[in-house]
């Protein structure tokens, strides 16, 4: 029995979505809109829609791009942002609302509390025991 209607979006391009768009959202004190329409400027955004569009409309793909247009209309390409924001985006970001987002002090702390934590316990009784011939 063949499935009918839209394929489903793969984890892997979700959670890329929602921690890029987070991310620029601490990082520049961004409101989720904004994100996103940094994370469109991004080098590999093309490759990331190209696995959100796979098996569907090579039109669709191609509004959201920023690729010089034959009719030059700059508009049609931001409301496309626009729109895919809104009924997707949104949602995305809705999903992952608990992913935690680490700047690299944050990130460095957590680090060392790990490695302070792997030290002690038995782990840490290894190396002190000399063993007896």
């Amino acid at each position: 029995m063949k499935k009918v209607g839209q394929p489903k979006i793969s984890f892997f391009v979700k959670f890329c979505i929602a921690y890029k768009v987070m991310q620029y959202q601490k990082r520049y004190n961004y409101t989720p809109f904004k994100a996103w329409m940094k994370l469109t400027e991004h080098k590999a955004f093309k490759d990331l829609m190209q696995e959100h569009f796979k098996n569907r409309a090579s039109y669709l793909l191609e509004n959201l791009l920023d690729k010089a247009r034959s009719d030059g209309i700059e508009g049609n390409i931001k409301d496309a942002k626009k729109n895919f924001y809104k009924n997707h985006i949104k949602k995305i970001i809705g999903n992952f609302k608990c992913l935690k987002i680490n700047n690299a002090k944050e990130l460095k702390e957590y680090k060392a509390k790990i490695k302070a934590n792997m030290v002690s316990g038995i782990v840490s009784l290894k190396n002190t025991v000399k063993k007896t011939r």
